[in-house]
């Protein structure tokens, strides 16, 4: 159990590398704030994996992986970042502007609710 935070951290940073690097539908950002979101996941969970750990029982690996590949992820979304669009163009805008505010708001809720 006590190493289940940074095996979610490894996962959300697997999905924000999938969201950089693939054409995947089921995986692929379709726009640049479901990049910046997904981004935002994988940041949140490593912060939280770093606070909750505990790290005199925990091999380094497990913190080093999950920094890689969050790592990669950024440098795929850098590579990806041109082509995406802003927003999705087959959403409302303001449906997508709405969703990703409150996107964030639930991660920092939940963050704020760890680290607090």
């Amino acid at each position: 159990m006590e190493l289940l935070p940074g095996f979610l951290a490894l996962a959300f940073a697997l999905v924000f590398l999938a969201a950089g690097a693939t054409r995947w539908k089921g995986f692929a950002a379709t726009s640049r704030l479901a990049l910046v979101t997904a981004a935002l996941d994988a940041v949140a969970m490593l912060a939280l994996a770093h606070a909750l750990m505990p790290w005199g029982s925990v091999p380094t690996w497990l913190w080093l992986l999950p920094v890689a590949v969050a790592a990669a992820g950024v440098a795929a979304a850098v590579l990806r970042w041109q082509r995406l669009p802003v927003l999705r163009t087959d959403k409302p805008r303001a449906r997508t502007i709405v969703f990703a505010v409150l996107h964030v708001v639930v991660i920092v809720a939940f963050v704020a609710l760890f680290l607090g």
